[in-house]
C-alpha cells in the first residue's frame, strides 16, 4: 500500500483531484488601480461524465494598449474528463469592437488545437504541441493544491495554455507565503438601499506566483482565488455576489 501511494502514476494523481474538487462559485469585484471597473465569477461544477469550469468578466476592458476602454463579456467554459484532463474549451468576447471566440481542443492528449472565429476568424488555427496534461490559468491552482502538499516552497512545473498569445506556457508555480484573509460572504441592503457587508468568514490561503501575465494570487485549500493582482494595474478580490455585481459601476 505504501508503495502504491508512492509511485503512483500522473492520472491517478489527477483522478483523485476530480475526486476532490468541490463544486461550487465564487464572485468577485476586479478593480485598476484601486477602482471597480467590473464584475467576475468562477464557478466549478461537476455532471455524470464530466467536470465543467466556468470563468465569466463583465467591466469596461481596454480593446488595444493605448485605445480608450470598452464596456466587454467575456465567458470561457471549459469542460474536463472525470480524470481531470481538459478536453475542450470556448472564450467568448462580447463587445462593440471586434468581437470574438476562440475554440480549442486536446487531440491525441499532447497536442491542443486553437481555433479563432468572429472578428479574428481569418486567422488559421494553430496546433500547440505541449507536455500534458495542459490546464487554463484558472485550473492550474486548483491541480496544483490539491495535487500536492501545501508546504510553503512547494513548486511544481504544468502546462498552461494561456489565449493572449495561444501558446501552451510552462510556468513554474511556488508557494511563497501562508496566511487567513477575512473575505465578505454575504450582504444586504441598508437604509440607503445599497448593498452591503452582511456577514464575514476567515479564509486561509497561500500565495502563488509564477502564472502566466505576471499574476501574483492568493488562493484557498481548492485552489480557487481569493485576490490576485497582475502587473497593470489589475486585481480581484472575493466578495458576496450583490457586492460585485449590484453595486457594480454601469454605463
Amino acid at each position: 500500500m505504501v508503495r502504491r501511494n508512492a509511485n503512483r502514476s500522473e492520472s491517478e494523481q489527477l483522478a483523485e483531484v476530480a475526486l476532490r474538487i468541490q463544486p461550487a462559485t465564487f464572485y468577485y469585484i476586479v478593480e485598476r488601480d484601486g477602482q471597480q471597473i467590473g464584475s467576475a465569477t468562477s464557478a466549478i461544477d461537476t455532471t455524470i461524465g464530466n467536470l465543467v469550469s466556468e470563468e465569466y468578466f463583465v467591466g469596461d476592458a481596454f480593446v488595444a494598449p493605448g485605445q480608450a476602454s470598452e464596456r466587454t463579456s467575456a465567458r470561457w467554459q471549459t469542460t474536463l474528463s472525470r480524470g481531470f484532463r481538459l478536453q475542450r474549451s470556448a472564450i467568448g468576447i462580447t463587445r462593440a469592437t471586434r468581437p470574438f471566440t476562440i475554440r480549442a481542443a486536446v487531440h491525441d492528449d499532447t497536442t491542443l488545437v486553437v481555433a479563432l472565429a468572429g472578428a479574428m476568424s481569418g486567422t488559421p488555427p494553430v496546433e500547440l504541441p505541449h507536455i500534458p496534461p495542459v490546464f487554463t490559468p484558472a485550473l492550474a491552482p486548483v491541480a496544483f493544491m490539491l495535487g500536492g502538499s501545501h508546504k510553503v516552497g512547494r513548486t511544481q512545473t504544468m502546462s498552461v495554455f494561456d489565449p493572449t498569445t495561444r501558446t501552451v506556457l510552462r510556468p513554474e508555480l511556488k508557494i511563497h507565503a501562508e496566511s487567513l484573509f477575512t473575505v465578505i460572504d454575504s450582504a444586504a441592503l441598508n437604509t440607503k438601499g445599497e448593498w452591503a457587508v452582511a456577514h464575514r468568514d476567515t479564509v486561509r490561503a497561500w500565495r502563488i506566483e509564477g502564472a502566466p501575465g505576471g499574476l501574483s494570487a492568493w488562493v484557498d485549500a481548492e485552489g480557487r482565488v481569493v485576490t490576485a493582482k497582475l502587473g497593470n494595474g489589475l486585481s480581484v478580490t472575493r466578495t458576496a455576489f450583490e457586492i460585485a455585481y449590484r453595486n457594480s459601476p454601469k454605463k
